[in-house]
């Protein structure tokens, strides 16, 4: 996950941020295996059906929804990312109903009404106007379609993430913490956290039957070294890091492995994730 809000999507995406994401992004996909089962079951996609794909990343869903919609159906996946789309091309440009597609799903002309679902896998909590956004959205959708899409719940309920972030804090000193957002529902991991809002938003946008409902499941973020250098690159602390000694980076590494120790089954940290599936029509 990005690791604080995203003020200008764009810029950030097509440089450091969209850079990080390219290195991070196995690590990523290994982590997200079972949400993505959750979401994909959800999303129920059939043959012959065409889906378009919100911040498609590196392509993974993108192929699975490929397969599922069949020769018959199609897929085009918009993501805002040059670096990260390049990466995703290469690996799955090859279905003849996959298409990849630069763009900001929020301002985007996508065309006449002829998705029967709009599918996001944590690719919506980056929008400016995510009013403005998600009627874009809406407006893809054929009148009998559906959007389902996978977002974060609070940072506090993903214990994880706020312990190993407080752990390096307390290592490199209360300067370092990652300020708050000015605005708690600014463009970033968590900014579709609120149930109500995010609820409130789709309804304004013109979605019906909208239902947001709890995921508890969990992230295989490898052993404690894996996870460790993954939080320091993707999580709150990341904007630290380039800042401290030598000395410093390995107490960090110390301290969050003392609060990543918890989690480890089996010699791999099975962090408890919390999330929302979000189901809605057009």
């Amino acid at each position: 996950m990005p690791e604080t809000t995203v003020t200008d999507s764009d810029t950030y995406w097509n440089g450091d941020g969209g850079d990080i994401w390219v290195r991070n992004m196995d690590r990523s996909e290994a982590a997200f295996v079972s949400m993505t089962a959750a979401l994909m079951a959800r999303a129920a996609v059939s043959r012959g059906e065409h889906v378009l794909d919100v911040g498609c990343g590196g392509g993974v869903t993108s192929q699975v929804l490929a397969e599922r919609a069949g020769p018959d159906g199609e897929v085009l996946a918009v993501d805002i990312s040059a670096p990260i789309l390049r990466v995703a091309r290469q690996r799955h440009d090859r279905n003849a109903n996959l298409h990849f597609l630069q763009a900001d799903a929020a301002t985007a002309d996508l065309g006449e009404p002829r998705f029967d679902l709009i599918f996001s896998r944590f690719g919506v909590m980056f929008f400016a106007d995510p009013l403005l956004a998600f009627t874009n959205l809406r407006r893809a959708l054929k009148p009998t379609g559906r959007m389902v899409f996978l977002c974060w719940r609070a940072m506090k309920q993903n214990s994880w993430i706020a312990e190993a972030t407080g752990a390096a804090v307390s290592t490199l000193g209360e300067e370092h913490r990652p300020a708050p957002p000015a605005d708690p529902f600014a463009p970033g991991p968590f900014a579709l956290a609120d149930l109500e809002r995010t609820a409130g938003i789709l309804r304004g946008a013109g979605f019906g039957d909208v239902t947001v409902e709890p995921l508890d499941d969990f992230m295989w973020l490898g052993d404690l070294e894996k996870a460790v250098n993954y939080l320091k690159s993707m999580g709150p602390i990341a904007q630290a890091m380039p800042k401290v000694s030598a000395d410093q980076e390995q107490a960090v590494d110390q301290a969050m492995r003392a609060a990543l120790a918890r989690y480890l089954i089996d010699g791999e940290v099975r962090a408890p994730s919390a999330t929302w599936i979000v189901t809605a029509t057009a």
